[in-house]
């Protein structure tokens, strides 16, 4: 008879114990710890779903889950619209191309469309360069592809009109994917950037654009064996451009029409006495002063459109080079000697209309073929 109570203690002890330990149980192994196994595999947790959302400057999650930025054009715009990705320079994210680009402003006049993604840990993997992203191997250039295709689900989105326009870190991913899937795009428009992938065969000709200064020391124009900032060799602007000028059969620019003077406009510099050109060889170096005024010159390209140019009151702010392609494609190069690293401004002596300018010699472009469908 003794032990009885014993018994029944143990029990009790028993009963207790469960009841404190399955809370702990559920709490460390959560539900497939009683039923999320299968023979030994766990159930895999159902992988987030994008919600679209619409309007002007509306948020979608795409991708890797992070907000992503999209500017839409004015109601009545034209379908399908063209779309731009604006990517940021390194230890930045997309609200700074948002808030200093202007691109917004020229969704509403040109309509068109623009996002301004994040790179993970604010760097891009353009090749060699640059930090955490390059570290790590980030697929940065699969991502883009992802969510062009997202967005080209969610928004009457023209497929045969996408461009990528990228600042530094963000213009040498630009280049990385125009080298990997040149032919899903337009073209692409990159400034205070240098390719930064030794491999680099276009399938398709498109339409390029450099903009870059002359006294720039992050990015120099004329490349750098080693950057202790950016822990890589920096590619000379002129070999960035290479094979893009072989696949869209450009020739370097050499006849004395090809370099010319610009005004803060972009198109050539007119005052009482016009500019004369500069050859090749002419180039002003890094940080050079633009040269004087000479004799008429004209580019040998197509005039732009418009009305004609009312002459300029003030001193060029860029040197142009370009020659005419085979191809449909352009390749148009900006440099302005005084401009350091970083996006031109937006007034001042030495001004340049960045967006406008790049969106002229863009918005004629077309891709190869479609951008992608995931």
């Amino acid at each position: 008879m003794a032990t009885v109570p014993a018994v029944r203690r143990r029990r009790v002890t028993a009963v207790w114990l469960l009841a404190f330990l399955l809370p702990v149980l559920l709490a460390v192994t959560g539900c497939s710890g009683l039923s999320g196994t299968r023979r030994g595999n766990v159930v895999p947790e159902a992988a987030p779903t994008a919600t679209p959302t619409t309007g002007p400057d509306a948020f979608e999650r795409s991708g890797r889950g992070t907000p992503i930025r999209i500017t839409l054009p004015p109601p009545g715009t034209p379908r399908p619209y063209p779309l731009i990705v604006a990517l940021h320079s390194l230890h930045y994210d997309g609200t700074d191309p948002k808030a200093h680009w202007d691109l917004d402003g020229l969704a509403r006049a040109a309509g068109l469309a623009v996002v301004y993604p994040d790179g993970i840990g604010k760097a891009w993997n353009a090749g060699t360069c640059c930090d955490t992203a390059k570290i790590n191997n980030t697929d940065d250039v699969g991502w883009l592809r992802a969510l062009i295709a997202h967005l080209s689900e969610n928004y009457p989105i023209d497929r045969t009109r996408v461009s990528l326009i990228g600042l530094s870190n963000g213009g040498m991913l630009a280049y990385r994917y125009a080298c990997e899937h040149g032919d899903e795009l337009a073209g692409i428009a990159v400034v205070a950037a240098s390719r930064q992938v030794a491999q680099c065969q276009p399938a398709a000709p498109l339409t390029v654009v450099v903009v870059h200064g002359g006294a720039d020391g992050h990015v120099p124009y004329l490349g750098s064996p080693w950057s202790p900032v950016l822990q890589t060799a920096i590619t000379p602007v002129e070999e960035s451009m290479a094979p893009f000028r072989t696949v869209d059969q450009c020739p370097l620019p050499s006849q004395p029409g090809d370099t010319i003077l610009t005004d803060s406009t972009g198109v050539p510099w007119h005052a009482e006495q016009p500019p004369v050109a500069l050859s090749a060889g002419q180039l002003p170096a890094p940080g050079a002063a633009a040269p004087s005024p000479g004799a008429p010159v004209s580019d040998g390209l197509a005039a732009p459109t418009g009305p004609p140019a009312e002459p300029a009151t003030t001193a060029p702010v860029a040197v142009r080079r370009e020659t005419r392609c085979a191809s449909s494609a352009r390749v148009v190069q900006f440099l302005l000697p005084s401009m350091a690293h970083g996006w031109p401004p937006a007034a001042g002596p030495n001004s340049f209309a960045t967006s406008g300018v790049i969106w002229n010699l863009l918005a004629p472009a077309r891709s190869a073929r479609p951008g992608p469908r995931m």
